[in-house]
């Protein structure tokens, strides 16, 4: 499955309306207030959230576009616990508004990148001319992480706002890189694995971070750019990293550049104490960028060696 990263009711040209009032809002979510220009979306309660469970929950939304439409940065906010992400997905294989269920492999094939936030409010916006593009006739999902570190079972939530950009000027898409191993499982104890990528395409970086989550100890991520290597992240992991990771941004007029060839090298080692292995989702070893889209290639993974769009 699709699960890099690694989520109100309006439709586009209507204004920008409150939470709809068939929507029950949990007592534990901070909903902001809409923005003026965009929309916004609270999701139906997600139930039954187990403990010891990982849920990614998909939400077709009534956000349906009929001409392509630029956004500039979204934000958002989740219940926590169980919220852990919130990514904003666009999809042109339409589901009836409304319909939220856990994520299929199948739905997530028909997924394309936006746009992702974490749970408490920060706003992710695309710098410069760049922005983070719809084309006409898609429909907008809300993607939700939920983990459930607890004993309890628990229900979870999400609001996301999503501001347009101005009208007028020319702008650039910003495409997203991943470099992941979606099948990672990780051993108790503490374990190290390394993940290795070969460039296939151009990528015009502005923004580079790694993520693993509370087990990690340690990330290094080793870039061989025309033959020379260069280590680009050495980080002695934090539990405060999971959701404010050390970054590396670039001016998107002077970017980092990586060229078909170059390779990508990545070891990640956990101590796991938990008793048991943990899985993707609730471990991970991931880099995520963004880059200059000039060229239309969309978004991109190199998961386990072998890439595909997201």
């Amino acid at each position: 499955m699709k699960r890099y990263l690694l989520v109100g009711i309006a439709l586009l040209g209507c204004g920008t309306d409150g939470p709809s009032s068939g929507v029950e809002v949990l007592p534990n979510l901070e909903v902001p207030e809409p923005p003026a220009n965009g929309l916004q979306v609270i999701t139906p309660p997600f139930e039954d959230i187990q403990p010891g469970g990982d849920y990614e929950v998909c939400t077709w939304t009534d956000k349906i576009f009929t001409e392509t439409t630029d956004i500039k940065s979204t934000l958002a906010f989740q219940t926590e616990p169980p919220g852990h992400h919130v990514v904003l997905f666009y999809t042109l294989d339409k589901q009836p508004p409304g319909t939220q269920r856990v994520c299929t492999d199948t739905d997530m094939a028909s997924f394309r990148y936006l746009t992702g936030n974490g749970t408490n409010g920060m706003i992710n916006a695309a710098p410069g001319d760049l922005v983070f593009r719809l084309p006409a006739g898609a429909q907008l999902v809300i993607n939700q992480h939920f983990l459930n570190a607890g004993d309890e079972v628990l229900r979870g939530q999400s609001a996301i706002n999503v501001n347009f950009a101005d009208k007028g000027p020319h702008y650039t898409p910003s495409g997203s890189l991943a470099i992941v191993n979606s099948g990672l499982d990780v051993a108790q104890g503490v374990t190290t694995q390394e993940m290795h990528c070969n460039v296939e395409n151009e990528f015009k970086l502005w923004y580079l971070i790694p993520h693993m989550h509370r087990w990690g100890k340690k990330i290094t991520v080793d870039i061989t750019h025309a033959g020379e290597k260069q280590r680009t992240f050495d980080t002695d992991w934090a539990e405060q990293y999971t959701f404010h990771p050390p970054e590396k941004r670039m001016d998107p007029t002077a970017p980092f550049m990586l060229s078909p060839g170059d390779q990508i090298d990545v070891s990640c080692t956990w101590n796991n104490d938990e008793g048991r292995n943990l899985p993707f989702g609730f471990e991970m070893c991931v880099v995520f960028g963004q880059f200059v889209d000039d060229t239309g290639l969309g978004s991109k993974a190199c998961d386990n060696a072998h890439w595909t769009d997201f």
